[in-house]
C-alpha cells in the first residue's frame, strides 16, 4: 500500500512533544535521598489557539519526516502512528483533499490543517459551536447553532467565560422557557465557497429555521453521498415524554415562528442549492456523527437504548438507518407507543454512552463512545463487522473522540482535547492513556542521559512522578502482569486499607499501561502523590498451576 506525504513520524511528534513535555520542578525533601514527588504541571498545548478576533496566521506544528512507502514503515506493530496537536476543543473534521482537512472547534473557528507538513491556518471565525462539516461541489457545509448563545444569554443571563456551552438547564420541562427558546433560536446549515488555497468566502445559508434549545441535543453531523447532504438532528427533550413532543408540535406560537419542529430527532437530507429539506428517518434521541457505508446505508449511534436508562446514563444503540425508518424515540417503550409502530431495532447495543461518531467502510462500522464496563479504557472506538455485530476494540484513550476520518487505510481520530491520533486499525487495539504514554516521551527520558533506577527484566527510569519501563527485545513473557509496591516515607500517607501492609499496591496489566513499539515493550505508570522511600517492582506469570515471578527488583531512595 502506497502512502503519500504522511508526516506523523518521529521528527514531527518529537518537535511537538519536546515543546511541552518538560520535566517538573522538585519539591522539598523530608530526608537525605528520599524521593519527593515532583510537582509537574499539566502539559500545555504545543501551539496556542489564536483568539477568534485574530487574523488567520499560518502556523507550523513541526517539520515533515521522510515520505513513507508502506503502512509498516509508519505504524509499528502496536498500530500507533503518531499524532498532530492542532489544539482547540475539536468538534468536527472533514477532508478537503488527500493532505488537508478542515477542523471545527468549540470556540467557533474553522481551521485548515495540512497533514503533509503540519501547517495549520485559521480560515473562518465567529461561528456558534459548529458540530458538523462536509465538502461537496467546491463548498464547505457547516452545521451552526446560529443565535442560540445570544438568546440564552438574554433569557438566563450571561454564562461567563464558558458561555458557548449554551446549556439550557434552567429551561425546565414544560416551562415557558422551552417554548420561547424554540420560537427564537435559529440553528442553520451554512455553506462557504472554497478557494484554491482552501480559504472560505461567499457565505450562504443552505438550511434555515432549525429548532434548537441547547447544543447537546441539536444539529450535529453532516455527511454527503455526492448528491445529497445528510444531517443528524437531536431531539431537544432528553426523556421519552410524548406530551412534550405533542405540545411542541401543536403549539401555535412555535408553529408561527417558522421553526422546523418536524426535523427534531431525525436524519434529514437536502441537495445543494435546494431549500427543500426532507426527512430521511425518524425516532432518534440524539445522534452526533453519521456515516454512509459502501452499500449506501447510513450508520449512527443513538443515545437511546430501548432498554432504558443504565445505572448512570442512557446507553448507545448502533443503528442501520434506512429511508423511512422509525427507530423508536420518544414513543417506543412508553405508554403512548402506537401499536402499529414498525420500530427498527438497533443492530447492536453498546455498553457505553456519550457516542460522538460512527465511521463506516468496507470492514465495518467504527463507533466512538465512553465505555461503562468498569474497565480503565475510558473513551474507546470499537469496530462492528457487518456480518456479526459484536464489538472489536480498536482504540482507547482518555480523550473524547469527536470525528473519525480515513485515508490510505489509516484512521485519523480528532478529539475534544485538541489531538489528532493516527492509527493503523489492522494493528489494533491501540491504547493512548495520557500525553506520556508514547514513544516520544519515553525516548526523551532515555536520551536525557539519566541512568535507570532498575536494570533487571526491564530498564526502569523515573521522571516527573512517573515510572518508565523499557525493554529492547520483548517477547510474550515480557507482557505479563507487573507488580508495583510503593513504600512511603510516612506510613500515614497510605490509603487506610494498605496501612497494615506498609505499602501501596499498584500492580497492573501490560495492556492497561503498556504498548509495543516494534521489538520493544514500554509502559508508563504514575506514582502516588506522596514522598516515596522504596519502590519494589517486577513481573509475574500467572498460570493455573501456579504463579512465578520472572524478575523482581527494588530501589531505595537515599542509598
Amino acid at each position: 500500500m502506497t502512502l503519500l506525504k504522511l508526516p506523523l513520524l518521529t521528527a514531527m511528534v518529537v518537535a511537538v512533544f519536546v515543546a511541552w513535555l518538560a520535566a517538573g520542578c522538585a519539591g522539598g525533601s523530608p530526608g537525605p535521598g528520599d524521593f519527593v514527588r515532583p510537582t509537574v504541571p499539566p502539559p500545555a498545548a504545543a501551539v496556542p489557539t489564536p483568539a477568534i478576533a485574530d487574523p488567520a496566521p499560518s502556523r507550523n506544528l513541526g517539520s515533515a519526516s521522510a515520505v513513507p512507502t508502506t503502512v509498516s514503515e509508519i505504524c509499528p506493530e502496536h498500530g500507533y502512528c503518531g499524532r498532530l496537536e492542532p489544539g482547540g476543543r475539536l468538534t468536527a473534521a472533514a477532508w478537503l483533499d488527500d493532505d488537508r482537512m478542515y477542523l471545527a472547534d468549540y470556540e467557533g473557528k474553522i481551521r485548515l490543517l495540512d497533514v503533509s507538513d503540519g501547517t495549520i491556518e485559521t480560515v473562518l471565525t465567529g461561528l456558534t459551536v459548529p458540530q458538523g462539516l462536509t465538502v461537496l461541489d467546491g463548498r464547505l457545509y457547516v452545521s451552526d447553532l446560529g443565535n442560540l448563545c445570544d438568546v440564552l444569554d438574554e433569557m438566563l443571563g450571561p454564562h461567563g467565560p464558558e458561555r458557548r456551552w449554551c446549556y439550557a438547564d434552567s429551561l425546565t420541562t414544560g416551562s415557558d422557557g422551552w417554548y420561547e427558546a424554540h420560537q427564537r433560536v435559529n440553528a442553520q446549515i451554512l455553506s462557504y465557497q472554497i478557494d484554491q488555497d482552501g480559504g472560505l468566502d461567499r457565505r450562504q445559508v443552505a438550511v434555515d429555521q432549525i429548532a434548537a434549545i441547547h447544543l447537546e441535543h441539536s444539529i450535529h453531523g453532516l455527511v454527503n453521498d455526492g448528491e445529497w447532504i445528510y444531517v443528524s438532528i437531536g431531539s431537544p427533550y432528553s426523556t421519552p415524554d410524548p406530551d412534550i413532543k405533542y405540545y411542541l408540535d401543536t403549539d401555535p406560537i412555535v408553529a408561527a415562528s417558522g421553526r422546523r419542529m418536524d426535523l427534531l430527532g431525525t436524519i434529514a437530507r437536502f441537495r445543494p442549492g435546494d431549500t427543500d429539506v426532507e426527512i430521511w428517518a425518524t425516532g432518534f434521541r440524539n445522534i452526533y456523527g453519521i456515516s454512509i457505508a459502501p452499500d449506501g446505508t447510513i450508520y449512527g449511534a443513538d443515545n437511546d437504548t430501548q432498554d432504558g436508562l443504565a445505572d448512570c446514563c442512557q446507553l448507545e444503540e448502533l443503528n442501520a438507518i434506512v429511508a423511512g425508518g422509525f427507530y423508536g424515540f420518544p414513543f417506543y417503550g412508553t405508554y403512548a407507543a402506537p401499536p402499529e409502530a414498525n420500530v427498527i431495532e438497533p443492530v447492536a447495543v453498546l455498553e457505553g454512552t456519550v457516542s460522538t461518531f460512527a465511521h463506516a467502510n468496507q470492514d465495518g462500522v467504527y463507533v466512538a463512545y465512553l465505555i461503562l464496563d468498569g474497565s480503565s479504557d475510558g473513551f474507546v472506538i470499537d469496530r462492528f463487522g457487518y456480518d456479526v455485530w459484536t464489538p472489536e476494540r480498536v482504540f482507547s484513550a482518555e480523550g473524547h473522540t469527536t470525528a473519525i476520518l480515513e485515508r490510505n487505510g489509516l484512521l485519523y481520530l480528532a478529539s475534544f482535547d485538541g489531538n489528532i491520533h493516527v492509527i493503523n486499525p489492522d494493528a489494533a487495539p491501540v491504547r493512548i492513556l495520557t500525553a506520556f504514554h508514547n514513544d516520544d516521551y519515553v525516548d526523551r527520558v532515555i536520551n536525557a542521559g539519566n541512568p535507570p533506577i532498575i536494570s533487571e527484566g526491564y530498564e526502569v527510569y523515573i521522571d516527573g512522578g512517573r515510572l518508565i519501563y523499557d525493554k529492547t527485545r520483548c517477547g510474550p513473557v515480557d507482557r505479563e502482569r507487573f507488580f508495583l509496591h510503593i513504600i512511603p516515607v510516612n506510613n500515614d500517607d497510605l490509603p487506610e486499607s494498605r496501612k497494615k501492609w506498609n505499602n501501596e499496591n499498584l500492580d497492573f496489566n501490560f495492556d492497561a499501561y503498556g504498548w509495543r513499539s516494534g521489538s520493544r515493550c514500554r509502559a508508563v505508570r504514575e506514582l502516588p502523590e506522596y514522598d516515596i522511600s522504596i519502590i519494589r517492582t517486577g513481573q509475574v506469570v500467572r498460570r493455573e498451576e501456579g504463579h512465578r515471578r520472572t524478575w523482581e527488583a527494588e530501589y531505595h531512595f537515599g542509598r
